[in-house]
């Protein structure tokens, strides 16, 4: 006797499911082994056999999150910045003189992060007050990026606006002092008199 073709534990023939499906005729659900419904005693044809839809597991689908906009730093205001402020230093030497200049362009430094500070508030930028003593302890970079920051109010900075660990508020700290100390050595010093 001829062994069936469809024997349990082989792979079935071109056509018919490797898994359960619903007979076409009456929706019962047969093994993949079933040529012949046993419920209404049709014969299966493999091309009338509906093939279940392919679906993703929650788990495994990718729904995208909003892609939250970044404030990035501006080359083309960096370089403006610092043009402008080469040429008012450059100026200042020529017609004030070096020491005198040095009081100028702090002062500078000075009025512009107060504004920082202010105008970050004003527009409820995150960490005002980052803005402003970065802009005091390093001005050539963080004013120019402020200046490209406060164009994008809802915008994230994660370098200046992030979390900020041991490390870097340390490291902040000690810049801060040798600031107020070289300032508090170039007020003592006063402007030479000539």
């Amino acid at each position: 006797m001829a062994e069936s073709p469809n024997t349990e534990g082989t792979t079935p023939p071109a056509g018919y499911p490797d898994e359960p499906f619903a007979c076409p005729h009456c929706g019962q659900m047969l093994a993949p082994s079933v040529r012949v419904c046993a419920s209404c005693k049709q014969p299966i044809d493999p091309s009338q056999i509906a093939r279940p839809a392919v679906s993703i597991p929650i788990a495994e689908q990718v729904i995208p999150l909003p892609q939250k906009e970044v404030a990035r730093f501006s080359w083309s205001i960096f370089f403006a910045v610092l043009g402008t402020w080469f040429i008012v230093a450059v100026a200042l030497q020529r017609f004030v003189g070096y020491e005198p200049s040095q009081f100028v362009l702090g002062g500078v430094v000075l009025i512009s992060s107060a504004w920082i500070l202010y105008d970050a508030r004003k527009k409820g930028i995150p960490k005002a007050l980052r803005w402003g003593v970065g802009s005091l302890l390093l001005w050539i970079l963080i004013f120019p990026w402020y200046l490209s920051r406060r164009r994008t109010p809802q915008a994230a900075c994660p370098f200046i606006e992030g979390e900020s660990g041991r490390v870097a508020r340390t490291l902040l700290f000690i810049l801060l002092v040798f600031f107020l100390l070289s300032a508090v050595m170039l007020l003592l010093r006063g402007p030479a008199h000539h």
